[in-house]
């Protein structure tokens, strides 16, 4: 067994493709439209090439998709690919509509043991997969042995160590090196009959249930895929994963056509509600300009509109409900009344350092300085988020948002909602700089308009404080290999939940776990952070976050207070700077009658509680 950091890290990288910054992993982020909404993308698909669009009938819902990866959950790692394995796969818990607070699902209910580290589940019986054989106790420990153990799984951290599941180690060599990976079959999952599941896990760990309502953890039939040991598959991977995914999701796969569509069906026999739909079809675009026209056409029923189309002057916000989501209307150009709402989701979108290649603190203070996110918010992204100053989003702070606003403009050492060019000045020439010894940076951004806009207001402003900046852009899959392998001054990128709490996010602020120089590049944030009594302060934070992880008022307490000591120490050195937190908005026709989306986004939101009317 293991509760090997290191190891934990390897996993986590290994599952994510790195990351920290909003970027990529579960939560890491970037969006070409801006808004970053997209997890890592798998540059290895086994789609097709694209194809002739399909007719369907009048009551399928119709949205817009950008390119998919997989329908494998747990190789999914992009929100374009999550938004239809939410639809065909179901797991013990989720998130209702989006929201933040895990339900049961597949499971009828659980307990917990008195040291909060066995859960048992009790299952519903007579649920059916989409081809007609039940969902047993079996079926969920070979989900999570493929999620442990299989060459598909990008995340076994989830399982191994973030949940931390009683498990096996052991050492193989690999290019060379002698090297710690998990031992097959030795998760301590059992099930005692068909409808019990008992979840055994080295310590406790307090958002077990919010996790396991991550699409990761969807059940699927025993043996259906053999990538593990112990199974020959009843399907290639390749199959499953592209045109016969097998889930007990409220629908089913009709097609799946890369670069052109992604439709589903009703699945009659779902456990729960069934749809009123007869399906929902996705058409794949990648440009933001032509996801607009597509949706101004009346093509989609429900859409998100490109920052560069979006006028806040024909927004009318009538109201905001008991969970903070606003709604209203929307006058779009082509005379249509959309439907609107507004949901401050989960997410973090920031400008980051490596800190060995811009290792003169005085200028990402000075960068900090200058920044005003304010501006940034109102001027570049059209008031469509809030402004950051932790790397934790209001939503999940200790304490709450209100709490947030007030540790931010009472303590954040760079100015709130202000810039200050003269002080970035003084904290440059401090440090030796002047008009004869000025310091070049490059900022990299993902292709986005906006980041670059900033890039462009922060590069005129800190002309002034003696700093050269160079703006780069690169693709979104180029920018992340660059930062795990070091190659990264200045970068923008965001990250989004994958568990609704502090630590989600802060993982990727642990000073060691940032080391690019490591084996498989940085595990957590690509910033090099060491060497410095903020790193230190740090590290020891999240030792004591680790060390305090029971579901307890008592133990929540003590995290919380380190959660603020780790969001300090960044504000010391600096390494990671805060931007916005993105408002995720959806508009849709008014024929298009569906439940508003919380906190987890629009992508988390099972579509079976949505129907479609006369579109004449």
């Amino acid at each position: 067994m293991t509760d090997s950091n290191s190891l934990s890290r390897r996993r986590f990288l290994q599952a994510t493709g790195g990351a920290a910054s909003a970027a990529a992993i579960a939560g890491c982020t970037g969006n070409p439209d801006d808004s970053g909404t997209d997890n890592e993308t798998d540059t290895g698909t086994d789609t097709t090439e694209g194809g002739e669009e399909t007719e369907v009938g009048p009551n399928y819902l119709q949205l817009i998709n950008s390119t998919m990866t997989t329908l494998d959950p747990i190789k999914s790692t992009d929100t374009a690919s999550g938004r239809v394995v939410q639809q065909l796969f179901d797991g013990l818990t989720n998130y209702p509509n989006g929201e933040v607070q895990a339900t049961n699902l597949l499971a009828s209910g659980y307990e917990l043991s008195d040291d909060f580290t066995t859960y048992t589940f009790s299952l519903k019986e007579g649920v059916e997969y989409h081809d007609g054989t039940e969902v047993t106790a079996q079926d969920f420990i070979y989900s999570c042995e493929r999620l442990a153990a299989s060459s598909n799984s990008r995340r076994a951290y989830f399982i191994l160590d973030s949940m931390g599941v009683i498990h096996e180690t052991e050492t193989v060599t690999q290019d060379g090196e002698e090297v710690e990976q998990y031992a097959s079959g030795t998760l301590d999952i059992n099930a005692p009959d068909d409808y019990t599941i008992e979840i055994n896990l080295e310590k406790p760990f307090a958002s077990t249930i919010p996790m396991l309502a991550y699409s990761s953890f969807a059940v699927i039939p025993e043996g259906i895929v053999g990538d593990i040991e112990g199974y020959d598959g009843e399907m290639e991977h390749s199959e499953f994963a592209t045109s016969n995914p097998i889930g007990c999701g409220p629908f089913s796969l009709n097609r799946w056509e890369t670069k052109t569509e992604a439709i589903v069906d009703r699945y009659d026999n779902y456990h729960g509600t069934v749809a009123d739909l007869d399906g929902v079809r996705w058409q794949i675009i990648e440009d933001a300009d032509a996801q607009f026209n597509y949706a101004s056409n009346k093509n989609a029923d429900a859409f998100a509109i490109p920052t560069a189309k979006y006028d806040p002057n024909k927004l009318t916000v009538e109201g905001t409900d008991d969970l903070g989501r606003d709604y209203g209307t929307y006058a779009l150009d082509n005379g249509s009344t959309l439907d609107y709402t507004g949901v401050a989701t989960i997410n973090s979108f920031y400008i980051a350092f490596n800190q060995m290649n811009v290792d003169e603190p005085a200028v990402r203070q000075a960068v900090a300085l200058a920044l005003n996110q304010q501006t940034a918010v109102d001027q570049v992204f059209k008031g469509r988020g809030s402004t950051a100053y932790h790397f934790t989003p209001p939503n999940i702070y200790p304490g709450g948002a209100n709490e947030y606003r007030s540790h931010a403009e009472s303590e954040y050492p760079y100015g709130y909602n202000e810039s200050n060019l003269e002080e970035a000045r003084s904290v440059m020439e401090e440090a030796g700089y002047g008009p004869n010894n000025r310091y070049e940076v490059t900022f990299t951004t993902y292709q986005s308009p906006s980041w670059q806009q900033i890039g462009q207001i922060l590069r005129d402003q800190l002309t002034s404080a003696h700093i050269d900046m160079t703006l780069e852009e690169a693709p979104f899959s180029t920018l992340l290999q660059r930062g795990r392998n070091g190659n990264l001054e200045m970068y923008s990128l965001g990250w989004v939940m994958d568990w609704p709490a502090p630590d989600n996010f802060l993982q990727n602020l642990v000073p060691e776990l940032t080391i690019t120089s490591q084996e498989g590049g940085a595990q957590g944030a690509y910033v090099d952070w060491q060497g410095t009594d903020a790193a230190e302060r740090a590290n020891e934070a999240w030792d004591t976050i680790t060390s305090n992880p029971e579901p307890t008022d008592e133990a929540e307490s003590i995290r919380n207070e380190a959660y603020v000591t780790m969001e300090e120490a960044n504000w010391d050195d600096v390494v990671l700077l805060p931007v916005y937190h993105r408002i995720d908005q959806l508009f849709n026709y008014d024929w298009v009658d569906m439940p508003r989306f919380g906190g987890g986004g629009f992508s988390r939101m099972m579509l079976n509680n949505v129907s479609v009317g006369d579109r004449s």
